[in-house]
Order: structure tokens, then sequence, then C-alpha cells
């Protein structure tokens, strides 16, 4: 009888053991015992039609308890793997969540027709207009995701398809198009510059054309590290993977060229009837255009509830809400006090709100997470109200100092400057900041010390004296300053640091000009060598806590490498070009050139922390 029941037992761990190597049978008996396990019932692989015919893979998760039908949350991935805690979360407060992988990936038809969102729009549509057909749908839906599955709600959004009724947009920046002065193209772009270590990332590791190929290669990581800084760029990705991508599309097309407008970023001429909750963290790449889209789409609202846009940041980087711990978390190398909010029950309260009808919640317009201070703060309006923008003013020795006295106290009415040499090919290295999907296994992005770079010599570096008290920077910072190359075109980056007393020094947001877009992306035109020309630039938001004791310090170079591409100093096309010249950059600071940065201060006396 033992030996009978040895046998058995022998033959039943051997047919688990073979179900388990098989994805099929792994699938069927995962889908067997869900509703078992987790009380919900899980229908797969159904192939939904759209208007040309392709079908797209899709799973539908239903509540085994409650009464149908039920609103829906749809969820559209070009990544396949879903997080399944979020997806039961939502089930078991009584919604239907659907799954689909979009055109050209997995499991969906059109696997030779990929473009990252070509077809959110058309293919999104058709997807809610099967949805309402169906006997478990309300008729009411959501839509959630970060990243790609947030881009693809808002593009999704300016179809305006009667039955989507609000989202949940994380991460998701990279929606924009030429709206605002963008143009950053799925994040690609950044004031018109290549945002060259995601782009290319993403693209390799992503964005192959046709999904019927071979893998990434074994030695891709390493292929990425050593190509990089290749030339020309727009031949990058096809020296580190065997397959098309669309990498050298988004790099070869002018920014106003008409070829975008069928890869459906949001653009000037589209309107909403969708309301919103965007989601991002301050050291996103593309948080700035988060702002930008909210706006928007308020703005171009054709439904009243459209013009419920409320955004919502976190401290840490791309896709990170929720995701730091509690009490002290990192972002980066930068170590800082957190306190975690129920992001899940944030969002659940925002859908039963706009999908079941349950009064009573809605968040403040714009909430934030304020670094340094451990606090969360809320406004009815970006920046808030109480925010003031005050001056610092370039000055010698590397001085940064406060108010409009600073510029008609430079002794040299007209012998001010510094200058630096810049080699495009001894590019400044990217040390932290806003960088996100760059292939390379491990993000460096968020803060990082700076001090690592002050030996350079490509690198002017302006520091206020301590701070008397803390210093609240709420906002979008801008810079003004008055420049000079050798070039008939190059690039001048711009960091804002909080210099520590300990002689660490941390990075909070970044921004970039090329020259040739002085007067806007719409308008290149190149520079005569010598001639001074204003420039203006716009960082990205955050809210930061500048402690007492600390300076505010800004680094000014030619480069962030690998983050932005290089302007090779040619005055060609620094995607397609392939020679680089060195160039002699010069940032001018006195009365007739007065270069300074504008910070926006929030809750309390500025003089207080300066004087």
């Amino acid at each position: 009888m033992k030996f009978w029941l040895g046998v058995a037992t022998l033959c039943t761990i051997l047919i688990i053991l073979l179900i388990l190597k098989t994805q099929h049978l792994r699938n069927w008996l995962s889908d067997l015992s869900l509703p078992i396990r987790h009380g919900i019932h899980r229908a797969r692989n159904i192939m939904v039609p759209m208007r040309d015919g392709i079908q797209l893979a899709t799973d539908v998760y239903t509540p085994l308890s409650g009464h149908s039908p039920y609103p829906v949350i749809l969820i559209r991935t070009t990544y396949g793997a879903t997080d399944f805690q979020e997806i039961k979360y939502f089930v078991k407060n009584g919604y239907v969540v659907v799954v689909q992988d979009v055109r050209g990936r997995y499991r969906s038809q059109g696997q030779r027709q990929y473009s990252p969102h070509r077809y959110s729009r058309s293919d999104g549509y058709d997807t809610m207009d099967w949805i309402v057909k169906q006997k478990w749908s309300s008729g009411k839906i959501g839509t959630y995701g970060c990243s790609y599955l947030g881009e693809s709600q808002i593009i999704l959004a300016a179809a305006k398809h009667p039955n989507h009724i609000c989202m949940i947009a994380q991460g998701a920046g990279g929606a924009i198009g030429n709206i605002k002065g963008s143009y950053g193209y799925f994040g690609v772009y950044e004031n018109g510059v290549l945002n060259l270590a995601s782009a290319l990332g993403w693209f390799t590791e992503y964005g192959a054309i046709d999904y019927n190929i071979t893998a990434i290669p074994e030695n891709y990581q390493n292929t990425i590290a050593k190509e990089i800084d290749g030339l020309p760029v727009i031949d990058l990705a096809k020296r580190i993977v065997p397959y098309k991508t669309s990498f050298e599309d988004y790099v070869s097309h002018g920014l106003t060229d008409i070829w975008w407008k069928d890869e459906n970023y949001i653009n000037d001429k589209d309107s909403f009837t969708t309301a919103a909750l965007h989601v991002n963290t301050w050291y996103d790449q593309t948080v700035h255009d988060t702002f930008r889209l909210a706006e928007q789409m308020a703005e171009k609202a054709q439904h009243p509830r459209a013009k419920h846009q409320y955004v919502l940041i976190d401290p840490g980087n791309h896709c990170s809400t929720g995701k730091l711990s509690d009490g002290r978390a990192c972002i980066g190398e930068m170590e800082i006090e957190y306190k975690k909010l129920d992001f899940m029950k944030i969002y659940l309260d925002w859908f039963n709100y706009w999908l079941k009808d349950v009064q009573g919640f809605l968040p403040p317009h714009f909430q934030y997470f304020l670094i340094n201070a451990g606090s969360w703060k809320a406004a009815e309006k970006w920046p808030p109200p109480e925010t003031e923008v005050h001056r610092y003013y370039l000055r010698e020795r590397g001085l940064l100092v406060r108010g409009e006295s600073a510029a008609s106290n430079t002794r040299d009415l007209k012998g001010s400057w510094d200058s630096f040499d810049y080699d495009p090919l001894n590019p400044m290295p990217t040390v932290g900041g806003s960088v996100c999907c760059t292939g390379s296994g491990v993000e460096v992005s968020g803060a990082f010390d700076q001090s690592r770079l002050i030996q350079r010599k490509d690198i002017l570096i302006y520091a206020s004296d301590p701070l008397k008290a803390d210093l609240d920077l709420v906002g979008n910072a801008k810079a003004s300053l008055y420049v000079s190359t050798s070039a008939m075109d190059t690039d001048f980056t711009l960091k804002i640091v909080d210099q520590q007393p300990d002689g660490k020094a941390y990075n909070l947001q970044d921004s970039v000009v090329r020259l040739s877009y002085r007067n806007g992306v719409e308008t290149p035109q190149l520079v005569t060598p010598g001639e001074i020309y204003k420039i203006e630039m716009v960082f990205r938001p955050i809210a930061y806590r500048f402690k007492s004791g600390h300076r505010v310090a800004i680094y000014i170079s030619s480069s962030n490498f690998p983050r932005l591409a290089r302007n090779l100093n040619t005055g060609e096309n620094s995607n397609k070009g392939v020679a680089a010249k060195i160039a002699t950059n010069t940032i001018h600071r006195n009365c007739t050139h007065p270069s300074y940065i504008e910070l926006p201060i929030s809750g309390q006396e500025f003089s207080e922390a300066t004087n």
C-alpha cells in the first residue's frame, strides 16, 4: 500500500511540474484557482476587434461578489506584465478591470505596425466601444497606469469618448506634443534637445517595430554603455540592437515637422471631456509637462467634468509614487524625512467619486511633497499664491547675490564675464537628475552629490552666502543669461544645487538651452561667434526646503551627457553630425548684461533667509 501511495504521490508531483513548465497549462491552472484564491474571475486573451480588423488581446477581471454591471477601469500596456496587486485592489472594491496589450505587442495583432502612440487614440476608443457593450459594464469607464500606461490615457482622452469619465495618469508628461512650447514628444526632447539616454534606452529595449524578431541581445547593457557616446547619434540604435526601432524616426524629424501629427501627441487643437488626476514625482523628467498638460486640459475642456484637472506630486523618481519608505527615504543619494500617503486609497476615492457617484471626495487641485520639510502641502493654484519671485544675480568670484542692487553694484560695466571651453568629446558627465528608462540596468536618477564635478574646467559655479533661515523653493525657477560663444551654435546647461556645509551638493532641477533655439524651436537660427545673446530657460518645478546654513548654487556648463545629447558646436544637425569642435562659451554679468536666476520662494519672509 505504501508503495502505491508513493507512486501516486510521485506521479502527482510530475504532473504538477509538467503543468508549471508549460505556460498555457500554468495560465489555465492560475485562472481556475483565481476565484478560490482571490474571489476574482479572469477571462484571458479575448481578442477585441479594432476598426481596421486588427484584434487586440484583452484580459477581463471581474468580481465574484457584488452586483453586475460594474464600472470599468481600463489599462492599456506596451509592457505585457501588469501589477496584479493593483488589479486585485480595484476588483475587490467593485470594479471590472480590463487589461489590454496595445497593437503590435505580446499577444495582440499588428506585430509589424508598432509605434508608441500612433494608435493610442483609435484603438483606445474602439476598445471603449467594446467595453460599453458588455453585460458586466455599467458604461462608466476610468483609465489607469504609469509612464506609457499614463500617456496612452491622456492621448485617448483627446479622442473624447463619451464613456471615458475619468483617469489617473501617472508619470505621463510624455503625452505632450507641441503645446505650451514643449515639443516633448514622448519625453524624447527637452527644449529641443534630445534626451539621449532615455530615448536610446527605451527604443532599443522596448521599441522594436516588429515584435516577432530576435530578443534583446544578451550583452545589451554593455553594448549600450559602449556605444552611447558614438556618432552620428541617428545610427546608435542600429549599432546596439539587430532590429529596427522608431529611434531613427524620432531623431531625424524636425520638431515642427508634419510627421509628428500622425504620432498623436497632444497638440493645440485637442480638446477634452475627461476628469484627470495627474500623478508624478519631482525627479521625473516630464514633471513640467504634467503641469502643462493639466493646465491645457482644463483650458480646452469640452465638458464640465474636464475642468477637474488635479495634480499630485510625490518626491521620488519616475513611477516611484507610493514606493518610498515611510520615515526615512532616499531619492538617489539624498536621504529625506518622508511621510507616505495611502495612494491606493486616494485612487479608489477618485474612481468612486466619478464612476460610482460617491460624493464627498475631491483632492486639492495641487498636492505636493515639500522635500526636506517632511510634509505634504496643498494649493488651489500653481504656483501657490503665497509664492514670491526673487532674483539672484551672478557676480564676480562665483557669488550669487540677491536683489536689484546686485547688478548696479557691478564694478566693471562692460568687462565682467566668466568663460570656459566646452569640448563635445569630453562632455560634462550626467550625475543623477531626471533620468529614466536608459537600458543600463541601474537607473542613476534623483539627487546625487555634484561636488565630484567641481574640479572640471568646463563648469562655472555661483553660490549664495549661507542662508540665515530655511528657504522654501516652490515652483519653476527661471534663468536669464547673457551669453556668447566662439561657435555657430552651442548649448548652455544649468543646475540648481543645494550646497551643504559638509561639502555635499545635491542637484534639484536642471535645464538646457540650445543657442540656435533661443527664439523658440519654431524659429531656429545660428549665432554669430562672439556676439552677445540673451537666453531664458524655465526649470522643471520642484518643492524643496533649503536648510539654514546651506547655500543656493547654480552650476553652468554646456553639456549633461548622456542624459542630453551633445551639441557638436559646428552649426550642423547634432543628431546627424560626426564632426565636433571645441567652443569657448561665456557668461556675461554686468549692468549692461545682467545675468540672473529667479527663484519662486514660498511661505516665509525671504529676507530672513538671506539678510
